[in-house]
């Protein structure tokens, strides 16, 4: 999922967010949000990398520093629809739904940047349901 644009979109939120003090750890192999888990909080990768196990883990996407985890958690409140776990030692700045709609309020262009997020990340589903489907697998 990155690319040139996605790089862009890193950069953003770690510019508007990557100094927030109320930073979380999680260490290597730790869990940082759990399908089916209610959905309170975004989180903000400031640091270290993690992994979204999708399809029961028979899919795996990775994620860097300036990464949105649980992105619909602040939005809808929604239980997490997969699991990320951090691969290594990760910071991380978590948003609660108050924070998102500040920001949403305050830096109309962190609700620009965020659509763009979620539309990558839809493409990325639809191509991985295409190959799926191409290749006669049931999801």
């Amino acid at each position: 999922m990155a690319g040139e644009r996605m790089k862009k979109e890193r950069t953003f939120f770690l510019n508007l967010l990557g100094e927030g003090k109320d930073t979380i750890e999680k260490k290597a192999g730790e869990t940082i949000v759990n399908i089916g888990q209610p959905g309170e909080h975004t989180y903000l990768l400031k640091s270290g990398t993690a992994r979204i196990d999708l399809i029961g883990g028979k899919h795996t996407v990775e994620l860097g520093p300036g990464d949105l985890i649980g992105l619909m958690g602040s939005i809808d409140g929604r239980d997490y629809e997969d699991t990320t776990v951090a691969i290594t030692d990760c910071q991380l700045i978590p948003i609660d739904q108050k924070r998102a709609e500040y920001l949403f309020r305050e830096h109309p262009t962190f609700a620009f940047h965020v659509i763009k997020v979620l539309i990558d990340r839809f493409y990325f589903a639809m191509d991985l349901a295409k190959r799926y489907r191409q290749a006669g697998v049931a999801i």
